[in-house]
């Protein structure tokens, strides 16, 4: 209860503390913990990963990366599932020729009802985007069946019209790091637990400069 009330703390730095003394805690503690206490530890941590400020969302999203290393696989794939269908659903919806016509009708309730709305898809897109990033840079020699299934996930933000620059951000240095650290000596052994969907998403990130996205 004293981690999960400084995680919503007014004051930033003690956001961004309790995401390193969760990393630090856990990691310590990893086989005392039960499973409802790992989920809880988890919960904690994602629910920092759309902070408004990048020094805490940074800092949850290292830990978590931490913890999910040393989560069993089959828990992972789940937590991927999970979170690559909320990253789906969060993408901004294409907008349509008339869109701005029917807000001047709207009342303040419903103005205030719609920006709510937007800003939950938006904390949704970042918190399942960076969780996602989490999983793939918890794996650096090997590439377990879900980390493809993230890959293709959060390529789908790594475009200017699908997810905020920060958002943008991560999903290519992510990307970039897995192309590092599985592209080169052992690239032929990833590949195969890769479909050809799979791999032309993460070229998509890897390989095209986004100049015309």
């Amino acid at each position: 209860d004293v981690v999960k009330s400084a995680s919503k703390h007014q004051f930033w730095q003690v956001r961004q503390g309790a995401a390193h003394f969760l990393r630090c805690f856990e990691g310590c503690h990893k086989f005392l913990f039960s499973d409802q206490q790992s989920s809880t530890a988890r919960s904690i941590i994602a629910s920092l990963l759309s902070d408004e400020r990048r020094e805490v969302s940074a800092a949850s999203m290292s830990a978590l990366t931490g913890i999910l290393a040393a989560t069993p696989d089959e828990t992972v794939a789940t937590l991927v599932d999970k979170y690559a269908g909320i990253a789906n659903r969060s993408r901004p919806k294409k907008k349509r020729g008339k869109q701005s016509e029917p807000e001047l009708d709207l009342t303040d309730e419903e103005k205030a009802a719609k920006e709510e709305k937007e800003r939950k898809r938006s904390r949704n897109q970042q918190t399942s985007v960076f969780f996602l990033c989490a999983v793939i840079l918890g794996e650096p020699y090997d590439t377990p069946p879900y980390v493809p299934r993230a890959i293709a996930a959060v390529s789908k933000h790594s475009f200017e019209r699908s997810a905020p620059l920060g958002v943008r951000e991560i999903v290519k240095k992510c990307c970039g790091e897995f192309k590092r650290t599985h592209m080169s000596d052992n690239w032929e052994v990833h590949r195969k637990v890769f479909n050809q969907e799979q791999i032309e998403a993460l070229e998509d990130v890897v390989s095209t400069p986004h100049y015309y996205a």
